[in-house]
Parts: C-alpha cells; sequence; structure tokens
C-alpha cells in the first residue's frame, strides 16, 4: 500500500502562534523562567514548533490551529516554579491544571485544545490522557524540548535556528 503525502498547512499553525504572541496575558509567559533559564514563552514555542515538525516527519495529519493553540496554551500557569513552594512532583501533575483555568477565561479552547493541555503532562497525569494526535504530539514535543532545554542548555529549538541540530525534527 503506498503512503500518501500529508501536507498540512505551516500558513494556518503561524497564523495562531503569532495571533497568540500579540494577546499581553500571553506575553507575560516571557518573564517567567524556567529549564535552566528558558522563558516559558520561548518553551511553549519550541513545543508548538517541534510538535508541527514531528507531524510533518512522521506524515501525521493535524488540526494545525488547536495544535498551535494547545501547544501554545500548555504552560500558561504564570509562575516561576522554583519561587513556589511546590515539590517538583506537586507542580508536575497541577500546572496543567493551573494552565487550563488561565487559558480558559482569556479563549474559548475546544475539546481538543482542552484535551492538550490538560494531558501534556501524561503519564504523570494518568487520568488525563491524550486522546487526539495533537495531543500525543504536544506531550511528545513537551518532553523532548524540555530535555534539550534542560540539559543541552538549547533555549530556542525552532526550525531556523535548529535546523542542522535535531535529526528527529529535521
Amino acid at each position: 500500500m503506498k503512503k500518501t503525502k500529508v501536507h498540512n498547512d505551516r500558513s494556518i499553525f503561524d497564523e495562531q502562534i503569532r495571533l497568540l504572541k500579540e494577546d499581553p496575558e500571553i506575553q507575560k509567559m516571557a518573564s517567567f523562567t524556567m529549564h535552566n533559564g528558558n522563558t516559558t514563552l520561548q518553551h511553549v514555542e519550541n513545543v508548538a514548533d517541534v510538535s508541527f515538525r514531528i507531524a510533518e516527519k512522521l506524515g501525521i495529519d493535524i488540526d494545525e490551529k488547536a495544535l498551535a493553540r494547545g501547544a501554545m496554551l500548555h504552560d500558561y500557569y504564570l509562575y516561576t516554579f522554583k519561587e513556589t513552594k511546590m515539590s517538583p512532583y506537586r507542580h508536575g501533575i497541577s500546572h496543567p491544571e493551573t494552565a487550563l483555568k488561565n487559558a480558559s477565561k482569556r479563549h474559548r479552547l475546544t475539546e481538543k485544545e482542552t484535551n492538550i493541555i490538560r494531558s501534556h503532562m501524561w503519564p504523570m497525569t494518568f487520568l488525563h490522557p491524550p486522546m487526539s494526535r495533537e495531543a500525543v504530539l504536544v506531550c511528545l514535543a513537551d518532553k523532548y524540548c524540555a530535555v534539550n532545554e534542560m540539559l543541552l542548555k538549547k533555549h530556542d529549538l525552532s526550525e531556523k535556528k535548529q535546523q542542522s541540530k535535531s535529526k528527529i525534527c529535521k
């Protein structure tokens, strides 16, 4: 059986990223740090970009709008973890709900976008598994980006800056 070439529309995806980045509340994520000084905003942009590239590499047909919005809002919790009294475990299991609560206040979310945000820490949040291709992509990309940001101290994993660095997402 011949595999059909999937063409996901990067312009739809990029437009959603642009619209979200114009929101002053989303811009606040640039003032919170995580993963060795990476800002939360840079992290969610990395996750969005890597999610799209994985879908392209693997030939996965996606809902570009839901993937962009879910990826950009998945860590919309608006605090620096190290400044809280939470344990890493408590932060890991609670921040998806905080991000979802914050995102729901400002944005009308689809069921798919809600699941992307809520499930991105799966299997830690075992009661909320990813239920769509987009949620699985964000869950995987989040872990990939976190490892790169923490261990390799790469702050910008965007395709333009990292074309030769990441074999999985080339």
